[in-house]
């Protein structure tokens, strides 16, 4: 019994070790594209920012169904170690070649690297979580995200002031160099206590799935859930964009918009963390909705309420909803989607949002096709809240169904 215990205490900590490498190379990656940012608006202005953008959005969408047959049927951490060096590899070379023109080429390659990581690690936590639940275990990466969006950037920009681009993106590599070490070494623990590293692709036993079709789209719950997932991004995107001009313009200084991303961002590491606990990481409708709902309102009070100071307590309450909705997505599709699927969920879930982002990008820019950026956030924070309150009557509706068919059934049954 205390040998279990014992072994159960060592595949904690393990995962836990693993998170702050993933941090890493969150942080690496975050660096990257901060600073590729810098150096496209320095050398190229803003068509070529938006050439960056579209770079990182696009090549992911075309790419995820491939992506998740990839990680879905091929040899787990083969294919992360793989993937891993490849992107090791492009950091070096972007590094290297010190030209913004072969950074644009390569970060199509990139972003694919990126989603295919983030699948892979989806797909693993489970097997390493050790004593932990699967809700606990995955919040610690969503935290590991929003830490990896504070820190990413001050340290990037830092870099960047004093060495270059090249340094940034010599960081970059280093991260993904490390991830890909912590990779070899889960894979060979995995194999040496007896588990496979590469099994767990067994048919699921709640009833075989054939490999093609969306996998996020096959349970009925998870289809209503992915109303507020896609409408959080879609807004929350178009928030960002008309909210440089119109924070910017309430706070007067460049500091106070930054203090209020900053509010915003350790909100996220507190609602990420709360995601974990029994309450929601049992009930992934419960913190994507409740979370959904706290976006929303704090967006309508950011356009309703231009009061900078309150707007900071405000950004607060709005980013631990942030991180409680993104820790319930990761909780919902390992709770409506079989084992078997994991990887084609997460990178169709990525296509999802990366649509969304674009879209958002165009809805949030002041004048394009909405008004000035108060009118947008206004409307992006009510329709947000719009969504919420219809996806989760929805959402009771076909519980109820569910249960009333199953109470049916057992009748019929007697």
């Amino acid at each position: 019994m205390r040998a279990e215990e014992g072994g159960q205490v060592q595949s904690s900590v393990r995962c836990v070790l693993f998170c702050v490498v993933a941090l890493l190379s969150m942080l690496g990656e975050g660096m990257a594209v901060f600073a590729l940012t810098l150096e496209s608006a320095d050398q190229l202005g803003s068509w070529g920012v938006t050439a960056l953008f579209l770079a990182g959005l696009v090549p992911p969408i075309l790419a995820a169904p491939a992506i998740g047959r990839w990680v879905d049927g091929a040899a787990l951490f083969r294919v992360w170690i793989l993937n891993l060096c490849v992107h090791v590899a492009i950091f070096a070379v972007m590094a290297i070649a010190s030209n913004i023109f072969a950074s644009l080429a390569l970060m199509p390659v990139a972003s694919i690297c990126a989603v295919v990581n983030g699948a892979v690690i989806f797909k693993i936590i489970p097997r390493i979580r050790g004593g932990f639940s699967i809700a606990r275990a995955s919040s610690f990466l969503v935290v590991a995200t929003s830490l990896a969006g504070i820190i990413a950037p001050a340290i990037a920009s830092l870099v960047f002031a004093k060495a270059g681009i090249g340094a940034v993106l010599w960081y970059a590599a280093a991260g993904f160099l490390a991830l890909a070490l912590a990779a070899i070494f889960l894979s060979r623990s995995q194999a040496a206590n007896g588990k496979g590293a590469d099994a767990g692709n067994e048919p699921d036993p709640g009833g075989p799935v054939s490999p093609g079709g969306a996998a996020l789209t096959r349970n009925p719950q998870l289809r209503i859930l992915l109303l507020p997932v896609a409408a959080i991004v879609l807004f929350t995107a178009a928030e960002g964009v008309s909210g440089v001009f119109y924070l910017r313009g309430i706070t007067d200084n460049d500091t106070g918009y930054a203090v209020l991303l900053g509010a915003w961002s350790v909100g996220a590491v507190f609602g990420s963390l709360l995601g974990g606990n029994r309450r929601f990481g049992t009930r992934s409708a419960l913190p994507i909705l409740l979370g959904g709902g706290l976006v929303g309102a704090a967006i309508l009070t950011e356009g309703l309420w231009s009061n900078a100071a309150g707007l900071a307590l405000v950004f607060l309450a709005g980013g631990l909803g942030n991180g409680l909705h993104n820790a319930g997505v990761r909780t919902a599709i390992y709770e409506y989607v079989p084992e078997t699927r994991h990887g084609a969920a997460w990178a169709q879930l990525r296509m999802l949002i990366n649509i969304m982002v674009a879209l958002g990008y165009l809805i949030g820019t002041p004048g394009l096709l909405v008004g000035p950026a108060r009118a947008i956030i206004v409307i992006s924070g009510a329709a947000t809240l719009l969504v919420i309150v219809v996806s989760a009557a929805l959402y009771s509706w076909k519980a109820q169904a569910k249960v009333h068919g199953r109470t049916s059934a057992t009748e019929s049954r007697g």
